[in-house]
């Protein structure tokens, strides 16, 4: 899927920064391959920590205006008419960070459409962002993120207990509290078939979504209650 992944963006002539935490060597043979992958091997860095690293040596390539933090399994986004959706508001300056909307979650398995849908609605609560102002509830827990320099900043200077899943949905909530613009737009993105039934006989990924619900909100309650206190 990684490399359909590089494939794809390949084709659309959209490079590619990859942190490695420990893939396996054939792989890793393959990945280089490709002229607009560049490759980080780094297995000290932490999930936030290594999102940054990555985003870091992203934005240090001079002519990159837009970047979209994406995890490497999800090459079904990776089309010119799904990423042509994502940029616009970018392209015209009506947003700083833009947020794919998911338009159908049947593909997904049943447990994790369930929760996310919660973890989606109660982020937007704790963050107090209103439905009409926001035109509709972010999927925030749909992991990609597309930004400008300017929203990025969130992401780059972000720094949070947790510092994992949290490290992809707090700032656009942070962003959006500082005033930046937030957009949300609907892509026409399908779970892989082979991925579903994997993770629907997988007891351990159940726990584990439960787990990303509870901290993540735990963590986005815990700074956002400190403000209103405030």
């Amino acid at each position: 899927m990684a490399l359909k992944f590089f494939n794809n963006a390949d084709q659309l002539g959209v490079r590619c920064v990859v942190l490695d935490g420990g893939s396996n060597e054939n792989f890793l043979e393959e990945a280089k391959k490709f002229s607009n992958v560049e490759i980080i091997v780094d297995s000290s860095l932490g999930m936030g920590e290594g999102r940054r690293a990555a985003l870091e040596a992203a934005m240090g390539e001079n002519k990159a205006s837009f970047f979209l933090w994406i995890e490497p399994e999800k090459d079904d986004l990776i089309n010119e008419k799904d990423l042509g959706k994502m940029i616009a508001d970018l392209r015209e300056n009506k947003a700083d960070i833009i947020v794919p909307r998911r338009e159908s979650k049947e593909t997904m398995p049943e447990f994790q459409a369930w929760i996310e849908n919660r973890a989606n609605k109660k982020a937007m609560e704790i963050a107090g962002v209103g439905r009409e102002e926001a035109k509709e509830v972010w999927d925030l827990w749909f992991g990609p993120k597309m930004f400008n320099r300017e929203g990025a900043k969130y992401f780059l200077e972000y720094k949070g207990k947790l510092d994992k899943w949290d490290s992809i949905i707090k700032p656009v909530l942070n962003a959006y509290q500082d005033g930046k613009r937030v957009s949300s737009v609907d892509v026409n993105y399908k779970y892989d078939i082979s991925q579903k039934e994997s993770e629907e006989k997988d007891r351990e990924m159940k726990k584990k979504r439960i787990i990303q619900y509870i901290k993540i909100l735990a963590e986005l309650g815990d700074e956002f209650w400190r403000k209103k206190e405030k």
